[in-house]
């Protein structure tokens, strides 16, 4: 027994001594700069698979206005133009979010087919920059955090966020879709971000701040009604909080933003043509929208998006997180609200399809929903951690002795590289009987199989007869469908509205899919 303990003592002490061997090798700098590289890499194949992808759809039948505006003019101030005399119709006579339906109306096709590559870039990159940067001003200005463990908690988020992605066509590859719902998200992080940049800012950074903020403010206001809800609920809030703590005489310039958002969505659910498109519809009432949107929060995000990545990225956050609360004087006083806040922040995200629509089936509704799940889900383990320390500082553990060194512990060293290792055995396993499982390998196994080039190649070769000057037009099916970009496709009947928008944005007279 005594031998035993004495082997159990030896490799605790050979254990504790890799771990402070590796904690002055994997410094939060070095962490930092590993994990963007790696996150960096794994966006490669979805940006190398996009130079196959094509339009379809919506990017036509609503693009069709810019597009005949391009081609006759070449101006790409007229195309502008006619993009805002298209929301502005939307907004009377179908659908109110101004600025989604100006986004929705001038997509990159409309400057020509190849253009249309840009379309996973811009979604990419917007979602990327815009979760840093909101991220980085709540952990760093408001937490002072240090600014490298930062920048890990958010690579981990958003590896995370992207590899695991639900509705991957609709939230990165058919631009109508994503536009509409993942870049206007991206929008509303900015303002978010911009909002806190305001507050600690000052000068003519500070003016700047506010007055970009406005801007965004209004137009993520008028964005689609699952974002622009969570914003007004936000600032809600803010007004709430700034009556409550007395403080608008010092953030009074925030007011400006403020009401300029929520100005957007009045503008938004009040158009005109939400009472048109609704009439079309069967939508539930409102209190049951509500209440049905509190079970499907649960339903999908515990059920069906918290698998064994989201697990592990909130054990992963659990060292990072207890780092970064290491010297910020903020108290975290009330987990249970942030986090019953959170919970009806998603949930709100779902209110307006089911008021709508009655059901959120879409892919684009899930993809937006479940990448606010994980935004709100690390805030709130950052929350959370941040009070369960503090509160050990309560029970005699003090600041000095809680307080490691520049770098990381031994501890917390051994915890994020098992966590690494593990993902990395667990997705090389998990890939070979799924290889669509996340978004990288679902890209690289449409590149490997062939399916992505044939389906490229194919529409390819579509484009140049649709720009040939023949008015009728017979196309042969598609000879793959990838799973990473293929959302619809034309008919063999030429009266399907696919059909006849493309043949809008061609100016044709018809076009069809030859019959097999």
């Amino acid at each position: 027994m005594k031998k035993s303990k004495n082997s159990m003592q030896n490799l605790s002490s050979v254990t504790d001594a890799l771990g402070k061997k590796f904690a002055r090798q994997i410094t939060p700098k070095r962490l930092a700069f590993f994990l963007t590289i790696v996150y960096i890499i794994s966006l490669i194949p979805l940006l190398w698979i996009s130079f196959y992808n094509y339009p379809s759809a919506d990017d036509y039948s609503i693009g069709s206005n810019c597009r005949q505006m391009w081609v006759s003019s070449h101006n790409v101030f007229a195309v502008l133009w006619a993009g805002v005399v298209r929301a502005v119709e939307d907004w009377l006579y179908w659908m109110g979010y101004f600025t989604s339906n100006f986004l929705m109306a001038v997509p990159p096709n409309v400057f020509g087919e190849r253009v249309y590559v840009l379309t996973a870039w811009i979604m990419l990159f917007m979602l990327s920059f815009s979760t840093w940067y909101l991220l980085k001003n709540i952990f760093v200005k408001v937490f002072h955090a240090d600014k490298y463990i930062s920048h890990c908690i958010i690579m981990f988020m958003l590896f995370i966020t992207v590899q695991c992605m639900v509705g991957r066509v609709e939230a990165f590859y058919w631009y109508a879709g994503a536009a509409n719902y993942m870049l206007v998200h991206s929008m509303s992080l900015f303002f978010y971000g911009l909002l806190i940049a305001a507050v600690y800012d000052k000068g003519k950074k500070r003016v700047f701040d506010i007055t970009a903020a406005s801007v965004l403010g209004f137009l993520v206001g008028g964005g689609n009604q699952m974002t622009a809800l969570n914003a007004a609920i936000v600032m809600l809030v803010v007004l709430g909080f700034g009556m409550v703590l007395k403080k608008w005489k010092e953030y009074k310039a925030l007011l400006i933003p403020v009401c300029l958002t929520l100005l957007g969505f009045v503008l938004n659910v009040a158009a005109p043509g939400n009472w048109v498109r609704a009439a079309g519809t069967n939508g539930m009432n409102p209190i049951k929208a509500v209440m049905v949107s509190f079970y499907y929060c649960l339903d999908y995000c515990i059920s069906e998006w918290s698998g064994w990545p989201v697990l592990l990225l909130m054990i992963v956050l659990i060292p990072l997180f207890w780092k970064a609360t290491e010297k910020t004087k903020f108290q975290f006083k009330y987990p249970l609200v942030v986090v019953l806040f959170g919970y009806c922040l998603v949930s709100a995200m779902l209110t307006p399809p089911l008021f709508a629509v009655g059901n959120i089936e879409s892919d684009r509704l899930q993809a937006l929903t479940f990448t606010m799940y994980i935004l709100v889900l690390t805030l709130c383990e950052g929350y959370v951690t941040g009070f369960v320390r503090r509160m050990w500082m309560k029970q005699g553990v003090s600041e000095a002795e809680m307080t490691t060194e520049a770098g990381f512990s031994a501890s917390e060293v051994w915890c994020i590289l098992g966590c690494v290792l593990f993902f990395a055995a667990a997705s090389a396993l998990t890939v070979i009987p799924e290889p669509y499982y996340f978004t990288a390998s679902s890209a690289m196994t449409d590149l490997m199989n062939g399916s992505a080039k044939a389906y490229g190649d194919a529409l390819k070769e579509r484009a140049v007869l649709y720009n040939s000057g023949e008015k009728n037009i017979v196309v042969e099916p598609l000879p793959a469908q990838p799973e990473l970009l293929y959302f619809s496709d034309i008919k063999s009947d030429p009266e399907d509205w696919e059909n006849r928008g493309l043949c809008r944005f061609y100016g044709l007279e018809s076009v069809m899919v030859e019959s097999k």
